[in-house]
């Protein structure tokens, strides 16, 4: 007999709501319809606050799920101060995670640049194509994807400004990457497009002195833009 293999944690931080309202059944249909056949089809069981025994100090119980599950999903719906809470914690710690959002609601500025999928879910389009998203984002941390966060950004901007040689050696490890192959080709835009979108975000999140921010992400760029010009076919 095939031995089974043990489905991991995945945590869901969203608004959940007292038994009968409306934040429940929505919660619920979130997780039975969208969220469990995703995640069991990927090895994953959802587990969700209200689901822990309460044994213990819930709060101590939660923060440990989020630390230590190998996902978190967060439904950002309705701005819940405990589901942004418990975001920042995962984000500092930079394991996998997905932001989802309903469609319509506005996504914070803090968090804008990061990739949330948004969809309706009384819309069963939206809902397929919110699975699949989900199930795409898996795979790509099953690669080793680390995911970025304003946390990780803010400290990956201070390096820069910090260091005077940083720069340099980015520009330098860039001329290694094969700049025609990469996971961000599937969402329509080439490795050195995507580079320099992501480290001009670099200036939202960064402090200190921005103008010499900007003059080591114009060296970064401009070897950018020497790779492509040598690399990809003309």
């Amino acid at each position: 007999m095939k031995k089974k293999t043990k489905l991991e944690d995945c945590f869901i931080l969203c608004p959940i709501g007292g038994v009968g309202s409306d934040a429940r059944k929505r919660a619920d249909q979130l997780l039975n319809h969208v969220l469990i056949p995703v995640l069991k089809k990927n090895g994953y069981t959802a587990v969700r606050a209200d689901q822990i025994p309460r044994v213990g100090i819930i709060t101590s119980q939660i923060i440990n799920l989020i630390i230590d599950s190998p996902l978190v999903i967060a439904d950002l719906t309705g701005s819940n101060p405990n589901v942004f809470y418990e975001l920042a914690i995962r984000h500092a710690i930079r394991k996998p995670y997905i932001q989802l959002i309903n469609r319509g609601n506005k996504i914070p500025f803090d968090i804008g640049a990061v990739r949330t999928i948004e969809f309706d879910i009384g819309d069963l389009d939206s809902v397929e194509k919110a699975k699949t998203e989900i199930e795409r984002q898996i795979k790509e941390f099953a690669k080793g994807h680390k995911p970025d966060s304003p946390i990780s950004i803010a400290s990956t901007a201070k390096l820069i400004q910090d260091s005077s040689e940083l720069a340099v050696e980015i520009a330098e490890t860039l001329s290694s990457f094969d700049m025609g192959m990469n996971y961000y080709d599937s969402y329509g835009c080439d490795c050195s497009d995507f580079l320099v979108k992501k480290l001009s975000c670099l200036r939202d999140y960064g402090r200190l002195d921005f103008e010499d921010l900007d003059k080591k992400l114009e060296l970064i760029i401009r070897k950018l833009d020497e790779l492509r010009a040598g690399k990809l076919p003309e």
